[in-house]
């Protein structure tokens, strides 16, 4: 599973839990991982210049 897959399942997992009223403690969590995942995802998809480049997909 790639990184972009990884932080929309995330993503809709943390908008599921807060929709659900679930604690502090747990949104929490989950937006830390959330937060890693984006800058894993910008890491890998940076070029020499420090520019974002797109990754195409056919």
């Amino acid at each position: 599973m790639d990184v972009k897959t990884r932080l929309e399942i995330a993503r809709d997992i943390l908008n599921n839990a807060t929709r659900m009223n679930m604690s502090t403690d747990l949104l929490l969590k989950i937006s830390r991982k959330i937060d890693r995942y984006i800058i894993e995802y910008y890491s890998e998809n940076r070029d020499k210049k420090g520019d974002i480049r797109e990754k195409a997909y056919v």
